[in-house]
């Protein structure tokens, strides 16, 4: 008898789970009807927040939100009627039923000058026991003394007494940088500081005030930039402290500020200030999205609280803004807490009315059902799931199987088990269960994603570089950035050869940085330079790293590895072509420009960064003999850059020559434009070169003989110019 006959025998399944295995089919409706009064519940325990559910219902007269009303209360220019008028409404619709809804009424009609209705509000809230938040206290008693009212402030002050306010976001102290040492680096190299997760104050400080005197700070973009790093930080504190600068200094914030600050509280432990933020939305005429609502129930997610991240996805589907997004984060909620019952319950509803439109029972979803049972040691539930998906043509992977492998295992089932991994084995997958777990629950984490990016995502897209990273987790010390470029290096001699800057380019590199250099670099790959060069910065006494990929698997790559070393706040990793990150302007300043990407296009970004480079800017291209970059050559020939010429080895290639050239630009005066015509030789070889180059991604190549057509052309240019 197979395994996936003996589940429907087997009395287990019937038992503990609390229903029959036709529950998979005829009593959907009762499953669904389950879950939809756990959502009623789980809607209702949500009650304590009225600013939340009320975005969720309008008013059957007007079908006026609790938004338009506060809105007509923060407008300088309504008339007292109106704005009496709105009060009126947002009691006739229910909207005044808590501490939190009555202090944001009082603080919208401070803001609009509207001291009689603020001080209705505040003598209601005390008259039905209601004690105001220190925000309501401070508005109220702002609006009277703006209008005159100095008696009504004063009591506003008694009834308050000695109590001390609610703590808001605090001010951190700002230590500016003495002048005659500050620096001027770019935004995302002064941004990516705060994601430093024990960064001292005393940096951050400085960070701070750098983008500030930098003119990096001046538009809601960029206060969203650092926000984003803040919460890869956790440093939930910068974040509100940077919020509320924002109001401060009338920069506008939009959902997506609110959106990063909400997760950023969310990913430091702190989700119960994310839900003080979603319901200040209102009061502020912010309309939350869904990405609002995926980043409070992801913020519940990560601490455990799965009844109130299901509360927000019903909310969500209630304003018909939830999506499959939205559903997965919320099986997950119940998944990592637990609540494998949930999370079998939102399965059997995904797809239904009771679900977003776009939802399915897709492998995403029986992925984290079977990750459910599986922790919750339900083997037989595990194998039904297993049994469904084939009946409903969704094709298992590798993870699905492992799952129900490992559950088995863990209910020594060693028959089934052993049957699972035959049938892993028979799809040509790895059959290793342990390992396909552990690559299935790493990930790399990063401010730029809302949620954390899978390896066994990225493995189909860079295998080898996702076995380097899993291979230095392994074996490197977190932390220890010298440690990891030394396992990276033990990588590519033991496993799988690496493209790097190892040996004497490494050697060369370091000499050519001087202290305080801005570095921009161009191919990123695993890392392993920027790491190179950040560790040394680090001994000249500071520096900073920005880093361009174009491949968006090797920079997720990239990141984790740069992460895992330490110094993910000294290099920021861009993804993207290197000529737009140049147009942008977000680079900033170069004084150090490595160039090793791809050797054909150099001359093409050098001359769009050129007007970035600083005065005494050094440019260290790698690889211009191997794999060849002619046009190059003749491009810094041209326009008259100083230049030297360094003949190494390929690392770890002791058969390939390679060319480092380090060069210096000419004065800005001096510098011409693209230069209009190339020799024809040095057009062929560099197609040549592309050719070659893109055949290697295929198959092997013979670069020893390509070499030997290369190396002639290129030494006579060198001995032409006397170099």
């Amino acid at each position: 008898m197979t395994w996936s006959g003996v589940l429907w025998r087997c009395p287990v399944f019937d038992s503990k789970w609390g229903c029959r295995p036709a529950a998979f089919g005829a009593s959907r409706t009762r499953q669904s009807e389950i879950l939809q009064r756990r959502w009623r519940l789980h809607v209702a325990m949500a009650a304590a927040s009225p600013a939340l559910l009320a975005l969720a219902r309008r008013s059957s007269a007007t079908g006026t939100s609790q938004a338009d009303f506060l809105k007509v209360l923060r407008r300088k220019r309504a008339s007292l009627e109106e704005a009496e008028s709105a009060a009126e409404g947002l009691r006739a619709g229910g909207y005044l039923s808590g501490v939190r809804s009555y202090s944001s009424a009082i603080v919208a009609s401070s803001r609009g000058r509207k001291w009689q209705v603020a001080m209705q509000l505040f003598d209601e809230m005390l008259e039905i026991g209601l004690r105001p938040t220190a925000s309501a206290f401070s508005a109220a008693r702002e609006a009277c003394e703006e209008g005159g009212h100095a008696a009504l402030a004063l009591r506003v002050r008694e009834v308050q007494g000695d109590e001390a306010p609610v703590p808001k976001a605090k001010k951190l102290e700002v230590v500016p940088m003495q002048t005659a040492t500050q620096v001027l680096y770019s935004k995302g190299a002064l941004c990516t500081r705060f994601r430093e997760k024990d960064a001292p104050q005393t940096r951050l400080s400085e960070t701070a005030e750098l983008l500030r005197s930098g003119g990096h700070l001046e538009e809601t973009l960029s206060y969203t930039t650092a926000l984003r790093n803040c919460e890869h930080g956790h440093h939930w504190p910068w974040a509100l402290s940077l919020l509320g600068e924002m109001r401060d200094r009338s920069v506008e914030q939009d959902v997506v500020t609110y959106n990063v600050a909400i997760a950023a509280c969310g990913r430091a432990q702190q989700w119960e200030r994310s839900l003080v933020l979603l319901e200040s939305m209102p009061s502020i005429d912010i309309s939350p999205d869904f990405e609002t609502y995926q980043a409070a129930s992801l913020a519940c997610s990560r601490n455990g609280e799965w009844e109130q991240a299901l509360a927000f996805l019903a909310v969500a589907q209630a304003l018909q803004v939830a999506n499959a997004e939205s559903w997965h984060i919320g099986m997950m909620a119940c998944a990592s807490a637990g609540a494998w019952e949930a999370t079998l319950e939102m399965l059997e509803c995904a797809g239904s009315e009771s679900s977003p439109r776009e939802v399915s029972r897709d492998l995403m979803c029986y992925g984290v059902a079977l990750y459910a049972c599986m922790e919750a040691g339900r083997w037989p539930l595990c194998l039904a799931l297993l049994e469904r998906m084939r009946s409903e043509e969704v094709e298992a992977d590798a993870v699905a199987l492992a799952c129900a492998a490992q559950a088995c295992r863990d209910g020594r089932n060693t028959d089934t088990t052993n049957e699972i991994i035959s049938e892993m084995r028979l799809k040509k997958m790895n059959s290793n269960v342990a390992e396909v777990l552990s690559e299935a629950t790493l990930s790399v984490d990063f401010p730029e994603v809302r949620s954390p990016v899978p390896l066994g995502a990225l493995r189909p897209m860079a295998p080898k570089e996702v076995s380097l990273y899993k291979w230095i987790r392994q074996r490197a010390t977190p932390g220890d950035v010298a440690s990891v470029i030394q396992v990276i290096e033990e990588f590519a001699e033991e496993r799988s050869w690496l493209k790097i800057q190892g040996e004497q380019k490494k050697e060369l590199l370091e000499a050519s940085l001087r202290p305080e250099d801005r570095v921009v670099e161009f191919g990123c790959y695993v890392g392993y330079s920027s790491m190179v060069m950040a560790k040394k910065l680090r001994e000249l006494g500071g520096g900073s790293v920005t880093t361009c990929e174009v491949d968006a698997a090797n920079a997720y790559v990239a990141r984790g590895v740069l992460q895992f070393a330490g110094v993910e706040g000294e290099v920021q990793v861009r993804v993207g072509c290197a000529c737009d990150w140049v147009a942008t302007g977000q680079l900033g300043t170069i004084d150090f420009l490595l160039l090793d990407h791809r050797g054909t296009i150099y001359h093409e970004d050098l001359h769009a960064a050129e007007p970035s480079l600083s005065e005494h800017a050094l440019v260290f291209a790698d690889n211009v003999l191997y794999p060849g970059a002619p046009l190059f050559l003749n491009y810094i020939d041209v326009q008259g850059y100083e230049i030297e010429i360094h003949e190494l080895k390929e690392f770890k290639r002791p058969d390939l020559d390679d060319w480092v050239v380090i060069c210096r630009p000419p004065p800005v005066a001096e510098r011409k434009d693209m230069p209009q015509s190339t020799p024809a030789e040095l057009r062929r070889l560099s197609a040549e070169v592309d050719a070659i180059s893109w055949r290697s991604q295929e198959q092997m190549v013979d670069w020893v003989a390509f070499q030997t057509r290369l190396k002639p052309v290129f030494y006579a240019w060198k001995e032409e110019r006397g170099l």
